[in-house]
């Protein structure tokens, strides 16, 4: 225990998406943050690419939505397709439309739809967004070195790398958002188990003009090339005609090899200019705790997945959610320690499900539907062909149709959720079907006026009344909340049918924390809004 001042309320190790996601969180429910990036995280790297349904809706709770979509370099009418052919030019052989729920239209499942933008531009949104705010300081060039934890809070030593200068910052928690290499996770002595190096791949950031204009090419926004000697995938990645290609490969290639494969799967003769190559391999890892006392890690910093699906950067942001709301109750007096271990508990659960599914999609990919006789223009080509088709479309659907895993997930045995209820459907990867149980998020509907249900939730918890109203019931939940400093709101829709009940009680997170036709003694609800459980 230390009587040290607090410089800020929560210290953030790792200023890449996860970690600003976490600060934009904080900041804005009233929170003081200090964000330190050892990188200067700028440039154009091949990171994530998909910005999912789920993370454009947090987007849209922080006032970013809009921003994203201007950045994005997709006009509106782009076909957000995948594409598997044997050449760029060729003929298809089979598409998914509409993948990852990215076309801009409206759909009831939820309020916006997935975004293609590489992760280094949302980077550049939410650091900009969190450096303009009053109560967040961000230092890039800032390395962690060490930290110690008390009963009170964390008092860390930070250096700048350019100086050699050191700093301590005494915070009332601290965070590692510092990815798969965590210094804060080597800290805590956390290790991480699961499948390293499944496969390895060369990636080419390339620059090609009037690609994107050939008149020849059917637009996607992934092109798997199914040949024996071009087998990869590429893409459109960013505006000023710039690409990504990767392939598979056990070993290091020279850049001029590479390029004879990219030159094969695109089949015109265009200029290429090579403007990053990155080599990496795909992890499948799980760290064993999430937390140490005052200490917690989000995002990569706690779990590695394949990036086949689109589920590591939305995952982390996923991460700094739940971990947001929960830190600012313990930060305004109203969280218990099993609201706080809830994080852990809930959060394992998404991304034991994600790691299953995404390690399934990186065992198929674009060399496992090679066949000779593809590219044949006789019946031995179109039996290839359309054996390929079911092939590709059994294999890869939940890849690229995976709605059913992005917002049809349940928290289950969690102290912050009402466990009584019966219990769920299985999860399916690639079929939504709302569900109002308690610890699924709660079903999306537009309403009358236009707007979306979700607009009408709170910071804290919402009390849905979607029938008649408990009034006696109502005022002594109100009393109870006021008393145990919980922040809560009420608000009437229509939308008994959706829900299956009368009362839906919506967690800061959008999630389910209860439902039912009767509001109960309000300690029971405001023991589950604390994490004391029902």
């Amino acid at each position: 225990m230390t009587n040290e001042p607090f410089d800020v309320d929560v210290l953030i190790v790792g200023a890449g998406p996860n970690g600003l996601a976490l600060a934009t969180e904080l900041t804005m429910r009233g929170h003081s943050v200090h964000v330190v990036e050892k990188n200067d995280r700028t440039g154009v790297q091949p990171r994530a690419k998909t910005t999912n349904v789920r993370t454009m809706t947090q987007m849209r709770r922080w006032g970013l939505a809009e921003k994203v979509r201007e950045l994005s370099p997709l006009d509106d009418d782009f076909p957000r397709d995948v594409v598997f052919r044997t050449g760029l030019f060729h003929k298809p052989i089979h598409t998914f439309k509409d993948a990852f729920c990215a076309t801009p239209i409206r759909v009831d499942a939820f309020p916006e739809h997935a975004e293609f933008i590489p992760q280094y531009v949302i980077e550049g949104i939410l650091a900009e967004h969190v450096a303009a705010h009053p109560r967040a300081e961000l230092s890039f060039g800032h390395m962690f070195i060490s930290f110690k934890q008390d009963d009170d809070g964390v008092t860390t030593q930070i250096a700048n790398i350019a100086t050699g200068s050191k700093q301590t910052i005494r915070s009332k928690w601290i965070v590692g958002a510092d990815g798969g290499n965590s210094a804060v996770r080597d800290a805590l002595g956390i290790e991480m188990h699961g499948q390293r190096n499944l496969v390895r791949f060369s990636t080419l950031i390339l620059r090609i003009p009037g690609l994107n204009d050939d008149a020849d090419l059917i637009p996607g926004l992934f092109h798997w090339i199914i040949d024996a000697d071009a087998a990869s995938f590429i893409g459109p990645m960013d505006k000023d005609d710039i690409w990504y290609w990767s392939k598979v490969s056990d070993k290091d290639i020279e850049i001029d090899e590479l390029l004879t494969y990219v030159k094969k799967a695109i089949g015109k003769d265009y200029p290429i200019e090579v403007i990053l190559r990155d080599n990496w391999q795909v992890n499948s890892l799980l760290s064993e705790k999430y937390r140490d006392k005052r200490a917690f890690l989000i995002g990569d910093a706690c779990h590695l997945h394949s990036p086949f699906g689109g589920h590591g950067m939305n995952q982390g942001i996923g991460d700094a959610v739940d971990l947001g709301w929960k830190l600012s109750a313990a930060l305004n007096g109203w969280a218990t320690e099993g609201l706080l271990d809830s994080y852990f508990v809930e959060r394992r659960q998404t991304h034991e499900a994600v790691n299953e599914s995404a390690s399934k999609n990186v065992q198929s990919l674009s060399e496992h539907f090679v066949n000779p006789d593809l590219t044949k223009q006789n019946a031995a080509g179109e039996k290839a062909r359309a054996a390929a088709a079911i092939a590709i479309e059994a294999a890869k659907t939940p890849e690229f149709k995976s709605l059913g895993l992005v917002l049809g997930y349940r928290y289950v045995n969690s102290t912050a959720i009402d466990n009584a209820e019966e219990k769920a459907a299985p999860l399916e990867i690639s079929n939504y079907i709302p569900n109002a149980h308690a610890g699924h998020l709660a079903p999306h509907a537009w309403l009358a006026d236009g707007s979306s249900l979700y607009d009408k939730f709170s910071l804290g918890y919402t009390l849905l009344r979607l029938a008649d109203a408990d009034q006696a019931g109502e005022t002594a939940l109100n009393a109870a909340a006021q008393q145990a400093k919980l922040p809560l709101e009420t608000v009437q829709v229509d939308l008994e049918t959706l829900y299956g009940a009368q009362y839906a009680l919506i967690r800061p997170d959008q999630h389910v924390a209860w439902r039912g036709d009767k509001l109960p003694n309000p300690q029971t609800l405001v023991s589950i809004m604390q994490g004391e459980g029902s």
